[in-house]
């Protein structure tokens, strides 16, 4: 009948009496990359899943090929590559490396999140090839540079060997500088390079700023130290004494013991000679010399003849001969330059002795430009 009450339908019986609840809070949305579970069609046009990227294998800034591009490449991917050249380079104490891989690995963060898009991984390409050709003319310029500090550095140490102060060297070291470092990578596109030229840009740009480093301490050494290397490397031609030695008792016996003189005095007659100076008297050592020890004052003569233990109160000095100075107490300003002039030019130009053989910044230079020119290259 028309008024009949049509029966109602229990939904609840039909469904067992039980019913689902969502949780309190905001509800949880399915993983990303699965269908949902409903039969709606994801947006925007109703495709069942997002079509994977297609990457072209014979791009040369894809890192992987066309059969394994994830849907959406994390940053996380990069920063692992990097990780590796940071870890080293807080075991070798080089705190500039540290942030140049941060650098490395902001950039290619940011490019890996943008591989998702087919646009922006062009956009990538683009600019990451452009990036390798400025850095071609950089790394250039940088090597033109270390050239110039590499032979900068082997004059002033042969002119040191030959008893002559660098003057010219010593200025030419201020003008030269290596204009390579961590702010050079900076939007170049590295993030998107082989991880090996990573690497050794990295390592270049390092080089470079402890090379600059080195020469500063270099050029402070011999501008700060100039009067005492001056002095030290006329001894040669001009030697002095500056050293004594007086005989005393020993533990075990007589032995002697060293004593700087107040003042040096020329081992030879160094004059010149002029015509007319007949009434010149004849060179001669000092007598005797002052010798200061607290607020005494004791003055010792030179020993010329006898027993020389003989006054042990006042006991005689005897002069140190120069030449053999040199060879036992050499002065720290000459060994200390030496030496820095030298590790810094093999660190530049590399060890060619056979079976110690190394490469040195210049050829590191070299080497990272040919790679860097590759790129793009079919």
């Amino acid at each position: 009948m028309a008024d009949e009450k049509k029966p109602k339908i229990d939904l609840k019986a039909r469904l067992g009496k039980k019913t689902v609840t969502a949780p309190a809070g905001a509800s949880i949305p399915p993983p990303v990359g699965l269908p949902k579970p409903s039969g709606v069609p994801a947006p925007p046009f109703g495709s069942a899943a997002p079509e994977r990227p297609k990457i072209d294998a014979s791009n040369p800034y894809s890192a992987i090929s066309a059969d394994q591009a994830p849907v959406r490449a994390e940053p996380a991917a990069i920063k692992i590559e990097m990780s590796e050249e940071v870890v080293q380079a807080q075991k070798k104490g080089r705190a500039k490396v540290v942030v140049l891989a941060f650098v490395a690995c902001v950039v290619g963060g940011v490019v890996g999140y943008a591989v998702g898009g087919g646009v922006e991984r062009g956009k990538g390409a683009t600019a990451a090839l452009s990036g390798a050709q400025e850095l071609v003319k950089e790394v250039d310029t940088a090597n033109t540079q270390i050239e110039e500090l590499a032979d900068a550095l082997k004059s002033a140490r042969e002119k040191l060997s030959s008893s002559k102060y660098p003057t010219e060297e010593v200025s030419k070291l201020g003008g030269i500088n290596i204009p390579f470092s961590g702010a050079t990578l900076a939007g170049k596109g590295i993030g998107r390079f082989n991880p090996q030229i990573v690497t050794m840009l990295i390592n270049f740009a390092a080089g470079s700023e402890e090379a600059n480093d080195q020469k500063d301490k270099i050029r402070s050494i011999l501008t700060s130290a100039k009067p005492a290397i001056e002095d030290f490397l006329a001894q040669k031609e001009k030697p002095k004494v500056r050293w004594s030695v007086f005989v005393e008792n020993g533990p075990h016996g007589p032995w002697v013991s060293m004593q700087p003189l107040p003042a040096p005095f020329d081992a030879k007659d160094f004059s010149e000679k002029k015509e007319g100076d007949k009434d010149k008297k004849p060179y001669k050592w000092p007598d005797d010399f002052e010798i200061k020890q607290g607020d005494r004052t004791f003055k010792l003569k030179r020993y010329t003849s006898g027993d020389p233990t003989r006054n042990r109160e006042n006991p005689d000095l005897m002069p140190v001969n120069p030449d053999t100075q040199a060879a036992v107490c050499p002065t720290d300003v000459i060994v200390r330059l030496t030496r820095e002039l030298s590790d810094l030019e093999r660190t530049l130009r590399g060890d060619k002795t056979p079976g110690n053989e190394k490469d040195g910044l210049i050829d590191t230079g070299r080497t990272l430009n040919e790679r860097l020119k590759m790129i793009g290259s079919p």
